[in-house]
């Protein structure tokens, strides 16, 4: 597993993190409906939101901000209960 310090750059740290989500996204047909855009910037929104929050390991932050994305955008804005993005969580209306 790829951890990395609390001495080095975040980006690097959000690159690799990035790359291990993105090979999984990509091919997910939950998300694969969506629009690469929106998906590449969700998900690093939230690798960097769980990087300030102090996590390194970057196959947990993988983990998580899939996790994240998949809550975020399973059910579609037109269903009660849906989720909506406020910029830091996701929260259901």
């Amino acid at each position: 597993m790829d951890q990395f310090s609390s001495q080095q750059v975040p980006d690097a740290v959000v690159s690799v993190a990035f790359e291990k989500a993105w090979s999984f996204v990509e091919k997910d047909p939950l998300l694969a409906h969506n629009r690469k855009a929106v998906l590449h910037s969700r998900l690093r929104t939230y690798l960097e939101h769980l990087i300030r929050n102090g996590e390194r390991n970057t196959l947990n932050l993988a983990n998580e901000a899939i996790r994240n994305l998949r809550a975020e955008l399973a059910l579609s804005p037109e269903q009660p209960g849906a989720c909506t993005w406020t910029g830091e969580s996701v929260r259901r209306r």
